[in-house]
């Protein structure tokens, strides 16, 4: 048997116990890296947000007035940057339309369920109506056509549906989160009250179709649910590892005969929730 010295045990247990220094070094430079890539992605937002706020709004706007066609480029040239600088990565999932259905209906799980579908698509979104008394943010909510709802007044609900059917016919794509704020956890029940849009879509004929489409994260962080500051959110998006968005398109509801609006809202949240992998229930009773 070979006799081990003492010097060649130290040696042996000193290659096989990690340094302690080397591994703080190496947490300190990896934080001090995050906290450089965080920032600059902060400093790339911010850029993006001013330079669009004072010179690409006045060209929106213009476009908006006099070329509205042309209007949708400059949103979905944003909402790419702003997914890029957030590190969220979208992935269209199920078979998309060859041309977009007039109402498209998706569960709510975050801010970045907006820019996720706006840079896939052009459209308007119904959004409540305290975004309309966000600073900045309410400026490019205009810009976009937003459609703004007081979900505390039942009274507005009317003149939305209106605002709706009008984008519509001027041949917008409007998007609906039905039920009316974010979760974390799938689809819940879905409000049936603007779907009341749907007979006035029957009447006009041929080619309307509603799309529903099941929003899904990769990471649970990038829920922003109820009342959580957005700040915070998107430098938490910025500092955590990327996410991907996953947008699956499910079957479209062919307006081919009229249907009520609440057998519509019905079956658009039983193909969510299936697309989405939760089991179908029948949402309680919500107007």
């Amino acid at each position: 048997m070979r006799l081990i010295s003492p010097n060649e045990t130290l040696m042996t247990r000193a290659a096989r116990i990690p340094c302690p220094m080397f591994y703080r070094i190496s947490r300190f430079v990896s934080r001090g890296l995050l906290r450089v890539e965080v920032g600059l992605r902060a400093i790339g937002l911010a850029l993006a947000i001013f330079i669009s706020f004072l010179l690409l709004a006045p060209i929106q706007w213009a476009l908006l007035r006099f070329k509205p066609r042309f209007g949708r480029v400059l949103p979905q040239l944003f909402y790419g940057t702003v997914l890029r600088l957030v590190k969220v990565r979208v992935k269209v999932s199920g078979r998309v339309p060859q041309e977009m259905a007039a109402l498209v209906v998706t569960n709510h799980v975050s801010w970045v369920d907006i820019p996720a579908l706006g840079a896939l698509f052009p459209a308007a979104f119904v959004a409540k109506s305290e975004v309309s008394r966000w600073p900045i943010v309410r400026t490019f909510a205009r810009l976009v056509n937003t459609i703004f709802v007081d979900r505390n007044a039942r009274t507005s609900i009317p003149a939305t549906n209106a605002a709706m059917l009008a984008q519509i016919k001027a041949g917008e794509h409007v998007v609906l989160f039905p039920e009316a704020t974010t979760h974390a956890e799938g689809p819940q029940p879905f409000h049936s009250s603007h779907f009341a849009i749907v007979e006035e879509l029957f009447k006009l004929g041929p080619g309307y179709a509603i799309q529903p489409i099941a929003i899904r994260y990769s990471s649970t962080h990038a829920a922003w649910i109820g009342d959580d500051a957005l700040l915070p959110h998107v430098l938490g998006l910025m500092r955590s590892p990327s996410v991907t968005c996953e947008l699956i398109f499910c079957e479209p509801l062919p307006l081919d005969e009229p249907m009520p609006r609440r057998a519509v809202a019905q079956a658009c949240f039983e193909r969510i929730a299936s697309a989405h992998g939760n089991a179908p229930t029948a949402p309680e009773e919500r107007t």
